[in-house]
């Protein structure tokens, strides 16, 4: 009888233990407490577990202040629970539209590299590879760092990355990702996750930023482009064409003029920094009425479209990133005033909108949080293993 119930109670242990191992990938390190309401686990079942992973080093246990993002807060030093920092490294880029990031951590979170360089708006997606490249070379010489225990790379590309690349007719975009992820396949001999990088800030700012601690969070970029994101559950929400957050190419004028995505009076057309600065040179400063004006209309239009997105989506948190949002309350009250208006009262009452708090690295953040996300369920455009 005990030889015939050994398998289907081992089978549950070890589904137990992926269990926890999965939460600490996405979240980084954790209490005890943190874990079992991750986990649903009983405080007798997660105590054996951990044991049983900290004894055999695929965890370790520490005390002090952390650096997780489930674990800030005030008090004295709690015990937290994490990954071996020895377990493996994820590498994330950023092929940004005038930057280049390059980032390195370990499977605990811990960020141990990064690098940036700046490239020119048109530069070759060959080239920027390149100058990616030549920073992980640097990175790993300086600090003295060997890639032997790499488990994944994740890139931010700019612009869509569609879920099937024949059909969609984004030749240009598909091109971009096949680039990418066959000469990272063949120069690292690892899966390589590629997505676009405005999606990556989103999540990593609900993995380390702005977000974190909460299972639902909206993200906004406000920049020379607008863009955005949705993170549930503590992973990236694609959607079925791989198009989820363009809320840059929300219309909110029918009549407006046209945009590149085939649309007409999309936000993006109003509120990009590209459109602001053709009209005031000094928007990011706002040391006129006139910048203050424009950042004033801006802010109604965000607002208004972040409400009808909250609308839909009902969201812990609304983060708000990119340069633009550096102009503060000159955007944000409008903005705010807006978003009550149009939000609904019970969606308005539970949803919290501040600002980014991650820097210009956050997409290559993003890349690595979606290394260390990643399932064998991830569809191939997002996942590519190796052979």
């Amino acid at each position: 009888m005990g030889r015939e119930s050994s398998g289907p109670l081992r089978l549950l242990r070890e589904t137990h233990e992926e269990r926890v191992l999965s939460v600490l990938r996405t979240r980084g390190p954790l209490t005890r407490a943190q874990l079992a309401e991750h986990t649903n686990l009983s405080r007798a079942t997660l105590s054996s577990i951990v044991q049983t992973l900290l004894s055999n080093q695929t965890l370790t246990e520490r005390r002090g202040e952390e650096t997780g993002s489930a674990v800030r807060g005030r008090g004295r030093p709690v015990s937290v629970v994490t990954l071996n920092p020895a377990g493996g490294l994820a590498l994330g880029m950023d092929l940004g539209q005038r930057r280049i990031q390059v980032t390195i951590a370990n499977v605990a979170h811990e960020f141990v590299a990064s690098g940036a360089v700046a490239c020119a708006e048109r530069t070759p997606w060959a080239r920027r590879l390149q100058l990616a490249l030549d920073l992980v070379d640097d990175l790993t010489t300086r600090h003295d760092m060997s890639l032997n225990s790499l488990a994944g790379i994740g890139v931010g590309v700019v612009g869509p990355v569609p879920a099937d690349a024949d059909p969609s007719g984004l030749v240009r975009s598909s091109d971009r990702v096949a680039l990418v992820r066959d000469t990272l396949r063949e120069r690292f001999g690892v899966p390589v996750f590629v997505d676009n990088n405005t999606r990556l800030a989103a999540l990593a700012e609900a993995v380390w930023g702005a977000g974190s601690g909460v299972d639902s969070a909206l993200y906004l970029r406000l920049s020379y482009g607008v863009g955005g994101g949705l993170v549930l559950g503590g992973r990236l929400f694609a959607g079925a064409g791989g198009a989820a957050g363009e809320l840059g190419h929300i219309s909110v004028d029918h009549d407006g003029p046209p945009c590149s995505c085939g649309g007409r009076g999309c936000l993006e057309r109003y509120v990009s920094l590209t459109t602001l600065q053709a009209q005031c040179d000094n928007i990011l400063d706002a040391r006129d009425q006139k910048a203050r004006d424009l950042l004033a209309d801006a802010g109604a239009r965000i607002g208004e479209v972040l409400a009808a997105a909250c609308n839909t989506v009902n969201p812990e948190v609304v983060v708000i990133g990119g340069e633009l949002a550096e102009t503060g309350d000159h955007l944000f009250k409008p903005l705010g005033a807006a978003f009550r208006r149009f939000t609904h009262s019970q969606v308005h009452r539970t949803v919290r909108v501040t600002r980014a708090v991650l820097g210009p690295d956050a997409a290559a953040r993003g890349g690595i949080a979606l290394v260390l996300t990643a399932t064998p369920a991830e569809p191939e455009w997002r996942r590519t293993s190796c052979s």
